[in-house]
């Protein structure tokens, strides 16, 4: 009788040891394996929550900057929107910008441009994107604007086009000295010649 009962639990702790293989063998690993994709996506979904912050973050809307130089120039420089450059504290880049020169004698000279890239601390400025230089009766278009003020210049690049009351002109490079107030309109390629229309 012992030997039939010994034999009958054996049996049991066989049955039962049979049961968690294969349950640990067909259903524990099948759930693992669902589990991680869905681990997967939880965690790029979250990242991308905190990249989103961050980049709103990063956003500054309505901003103005106004500096005055040595020689009593006032520089006024605004923008819809302006986000900072990675890595780069001091950098900025402004969208819809419109910056203002406000020159000692009273001269004004009006800078707009769709994009711009803005150290705060030289407080230099390259505009990008449809630029516009407007002075007195004078109006500057281009690619490229480069304000550097360690140099007193402003650069104007790319597609240069100058008009006055009474002249067009066409040409690859102007520059605008601040401190002398002149202006000097050349091509890249010395051979070019500066295209030059209007009433004489």
């Amino acid at each position: 009788m012992n030997k039939k009962k010994a034999f009958q639990i054996s049996l049991v702790v066989l049955f039962i040891f049979s049961c968690l293989i294969f349950y640990k063998k067909y259903f524990f690993s099948d759930l693992t394996t669902m589990n991680t994709p869905i681990n997967k996506e939880i965690d790029s979904e979250e990242k991308q929550t905190v990249k989103n912050k961050s980049e709103k973050n990063n956003v500054i809307e309505s901003l103005k900057y106004v500096s005055e130089d040595l020689f009593g120039n006032t520089y006024i420089i605004t923008a819809d929107s302006a986000s900072f450059k990675k890595d780069q504290e001091n950098q900025l880049e402004l969208y819809t910008v419109n910056a203002k020169i406000i020159q000692n004698n009273d001269d004004i000279i009006l800078i707009y441009s769709g994009l711009a890239d803005y150290d705060k601390i030289s407080n230099n400025t390259i505009f990008k994107e449809d630029v516009t230089i407007k002075y007195k009766d004078q109006e500057l278009n281009s690619n490229i604007v480069k304000l550097d003020f360690s140099t007193n210049l402003i650069e104007i690049l790319e597609n240069v086009y100058y008009v006055n009351k009474s002249t067009e002109i066409y040409a690859d490079k102007a520059e605008i000295d601040l401190l002398n107030k002149k202006m000097k309109i050349s091509m890249i390629n010395q051979k070019d010649k500066v295209k030059i229309s209007g009433k004489y």
